[in-house]
């Protein structure tokens, strides 16, 4: 099994766990810097690293 850092916080889980990745341009993070990683772009569910990504569960 793969370890994978979060893009985020930098804990590195497994590649299966629920990982939320933008649907844009793929920055990926855990479940609990869904509520804290922002960026230039927004926060949440909208994806902090691109304009018109948005966060899905994977």
């Amino acid at each position: 099994m793969a370890w994978i850092p979060c893009q985020c916080c930098g804990q590195e889980l497994p590649e299966t766990w629920n990982w939320y990745v933008c649907d844009k341009c793929g920055y990926r993070i855990c479940p609990s810097c869904l509520g804290k990683h922002s960026g230039r772009y927004g926060a949440g569910f909208k994806c902090s690293q691109c304009a018109f990504g948005h966060m899905h569960r994977k």
